[in-house]
């Protein structure tokens, strides 16, 4: 009961000290009857000691009269404002008053008739003023049902443009009140009450931000409005620790608290987010740390992050708990690639499992890709790779994952507008009201949110409006958890939350882990296995292999402890050299008696690409047969290889595991390289870009091709006369790739250097302008006129 009142006086009188005042108001307008009752009392009792004997008494009952008459007819003129029961109750009042008082002058107020009319007329009075006082203070059953927050709306509804609206309480909290708000019929809609949601806050004198109004979804009539104190969020509030630590991730991620209370609840599954907010706004701790802290703790979730703008500064205390950071364009690009290819294959997998789309406990781990600045990230990415992040965006949650970027203006120079149109929004403070529009969404530009006047001292300050987010809240403030006084105390609770919730804990499916760079510790070199009897699985020994047995059901190799026969699920990596992971992989095979990529990935904490690598080899030294592509291939799945080495001759077995441990695999090491400079990326299509000198290197001239040359003037001409033709036709920048640049070359019989020589030329003579801050050179023409002097004709 306490926190309900203290709820709806908040929304009644706006502020805590006015509740105050108003607590003991309540009391007070009862007190003043009874206190002029006894005032009254008084003054007759020194009225008759005074006036009380002849023949002062006589002018006193005529003084006494002539007042009452005159009191009682200027009460009944100043009250004609009040209805006729104010106005009759007020004029009885001052005539009982005033004629008791001329009768207690004469007796004496200890007279038997004197002391009883005082008893019960004048105790009859008073209480009628404090009936009074109690109904004006609290409505009738029949008005508002005893409902302050309706008086309240009531009173004031004219003032701001809702008359015939009326406003019923539905729930109170600690810390807000809610109401259902019926609007005229075809007169008012709820998008008028949202628009004078100030005009609102005004007529009842609350704080600004108080009222949240927002539109019902199943009546157009109706609209829910929320009172809160907006004072509360403006404060900041500690995290409170992770909401569902081992939970699935598609249970709500708790970010924050909102403006009425309640926690902030995202069910970020199946959709994407953009976070935005100016320099100083909190989108990063605010909104990044909140988000990631919470997908960590979650079992069936991976978090890959990219940040070019800032390295380690924003992400660089959550690195243990993620599966992949990239702080350099050359690892973006990568990234984001392989995350390309592996769409199409998680999409495939659960297809084939019945699957239209992830679900919790579908097999695969949910991914999210966490891009900080992502403004920066597309500004420095190819065409090509551009536009593999846009096809991510587009196919990813379908295969299970959702994309958190992270920028400062959302426009369409920052970020492509297809990207911009799948997300959802979360923004924090802006500069500029302009900003808004980019920011938020149509509904919440509807709403009148305004976070560009928050101020600078309220970092973490944010709105949200994302699919899982209740029709009551998408235009209601909230606040971001805090991580810490001070930076260092911050980064040193996420460095310490991170710790506690290691990538490493959840390595996640296969496609996961081949995205990922996780470093997972190796335990010792297995022993020699000794091979099992004919007839028989593997089922003796201490090799680290020797009880390795299939599991059908399962669809991996299962270890077998040799102590206990409970599966071992001791972790495995790569050991001294390529000869002895080799040899672990041959044992590994002839123990199982089954090869796989899958299997191999499992127990030695490879790659895929290095299982089948290893595979290779192993077939090469015949522990493996060819891939059958007929057996096992349902779906759409590759074959399987047939393991031609039988356990059953132990000891020819060990011997060819040994040997393959001395050897290695001798093709494997002279066909790797070392990469010169992992910085430099490049796909399939992208151009290359050679100096003449470099490409007379590689010019290879075609069989039976004409070896005739043009003679140096003509062959020049050509090319002057298309650069011509480009500028004429408006398409004046192009490359030295170009297809008609090569029809010319071929035409004049001249080989590839030729081209680059030509325009070479061309730009020394002020003709072209050579460009080479992008990924391509290219060259734009100026000036057309050097091509009409004397230099025209010079060999190129």
């Amino acid at each position: 009961m306490a926190r309900k009142t203290q709820t709806l006086q908040l929304a009644q009188d706006a502020t805590m000290e006015r509740i105050a005042v108003s607590a003991v108001s309540k009391v007070g307008v009862l007190v003043p009857p009874w206190a002029l009752l006894l005032l009254l009392t008084g003054a007759a009792a020194i009225a008759h000691a005074a006036w009380g004997a002849p023949p002062a008494v006589t002018w006193a009952t005529m003084a006494g009269t002539l007042s009452t008459v005159t009191l009682t007819g200027l009460t009944w003129a100043v009250s004609h404002q009040r209805n006729l029961l104010g106005r009759t109750h007020s004029t009885l009042t001052t005539f009982g008053a005033g004629l008791w008082f001329t009768v207690a002058t004469i007796t004496g107020i200890t007279q038997q008739v004197t002391l009883m009319l005082l008893a019960f007329g004048g105790a009859t009075l008073a209480i009628g003023w404090n009936i009074r006082a109690v109904i004006r203070q609290t409505p009738s059953e029949g008005a508002h049902g005893g409902d302050p927050l309706a008086t309240l709306f009531d009173r004031a509804k004219e003032s701001f443009g809702l008359k015939g609206a009326t406003v019923r309480t539905t729930e109170v909290t600690e810390h807000k009140v809610k109401g259902k708000m019926a609007l005229p019929a075809g007169e008012k809609t709820a998008e008028d009450a949202i628009k004078n949601t100030d005009h609102m806050e005004s007529g009842m004198k609350l704080p600004p931000g108080t009222v949240i109004v927002a539109a019902d979804e199943d009546d157009a009539s109706q609209a829910h409005i929320t009172f809160s104190d907006p004072r509360r969020i403006k404060q900041p509030i500690a995290w409170p620790g992770p909401s569902r630590p081992g939970a699935s991730v598609a249970e709500p991620l708790r970010i924050g608290v909102y403006q009425d209370g309640d926690y902030v609840e995202h069910r970020f599954t199946g959709h994407h987010l953009q976070v935005n907010g100016r320099t100083g706004s909190g989108k990063s701790i605010g909104g990044a740390w909140n988000y990631v802290a919470e997908i960590i703790t979650r079992r069936d979730a991976a978090v890959f992050c990219i940040d070019v703008s800032k390295d380690d500064q924003t992400m660089g205390p959550l690195r243990p708990a993620l599966h992949r950071f990239e702080t350099t364009k050359a690892g973006a690009v990568d990234l984001i690639r392989k995350m390309h290819a592996e769409i199409p294959e998680r999409t495939k997998w659960l297809a084939a499992r019945g699957y239209q789309a992830w679900e919790p406990g579908c097999g695969l781990t949910y991914w999210y890709l966490h891009i900080e600045e992502v403004a920066k990230l597309f500004n420095e990415l190819s065409g090509e790779d551009s536009d593999k992040l846009e096809e991510i965006v587009k196919e990813i949650r379908s295969a299970g994952g959702s994309l958190f970027l992270s920028l400062q203006r959302a426009d369409y120079t920052q970020i492509p507008t297809l990207v911009r149109s799948q997300m959802a929004k979360m923004c924090f403070g802006l500069s500029d009201p302009e900003d808004v529009k980019y920011g938020v969404s149509a509904r919440q530009r509807k709403a009148g949110v305004h976070p560009h006047e928050w101020e600078d001292f309220y970092p973490g300050m944010a709105y949200l409006d994302a699919k899982s987010i209740r029709p009551t809240h998408y235009a209601m403030p909230l606040r971001t958890f805090s991580w810490g006084r001070t930076n260092n105390q911050a980064n040193a609770a996420m460095r310490a939350h991170a710790a506690a919730y290691p990538a490493s804990d959840r390595v996640g499916d296969e496609f996961t882990q081949r995205l990922t760079d996780l470093a997972i510790p190796a335990p010792p070199r297995p022993e020699a296995i000794p091979m099992p009897a004919a007839g028989t699985v593997a089922t003796s020994g201490t090799g680290r292999w020797a009880n390795a047995q299939w599991d059908e059901d399962e669809g991996q190799a299962a270890e077998l402890d040799p102590r206990t026969g409970d599966q071992d699920d001791r972790p495995t990596a790569a050991r001294g050299g390529p000869g002895e992971m080799l040899g672990d992989a041959a044992e590994l095979l002839i123990a199982s008696q089954h090869a796989s990529a899958a299997m191999l990935q499992r127990k030695l904490r490879l790659p895929h690409a290095e299982c089948l690598r290893l595979l290779e080899a192993l077939e090469r030294k015949g522990v493996i047969g060819p891939r059958d592509g007929v057996e096992g291939a349902e779906n759409g799945a590759p074959g399987r290889w047939q393991v031609l080495v039988s356990p059953n001759d132990a000891k020819a077995a060990q011997a060819l595991v040994e040997e393959i441990r001395r050897e290695g695999d001798v093709v494997a090491e002279y066909l790797r390289t070392d990469d010169p400079d992992p910085a430099v990326t490049a796909g399939p299509s992208d151009p290359i870009d050679l100096t003449p000198e470099e490409a007379d290197r590689f010019e290879t001239p075609d069989d039976g091709q004409d070896q005739r040359q043009m003679p140096p003037e003509e062959a020049f001409g050509l090319v002057c006369d298309w650069i011509r033709h480009r500028h004429t036709i408006g398409k004046p920048t192009f490359t030295a790739g170009e297809d008609e640049l090569h029809t010319i070359r071929t035409t004049a019989g001249r080989k590839r250097p030729w081209i680059y020589k030509a325009l070479k030329r061309l730009v020394d003579d002020g003709v072209l302008t050579k460009d080479e801050s992008g990924s391509t050179t290219t060259f734009t023409v100026v000036d057309l006129t050097p091509l009409d002097g004397p230099g025209l004709g010079r060999a190129a």
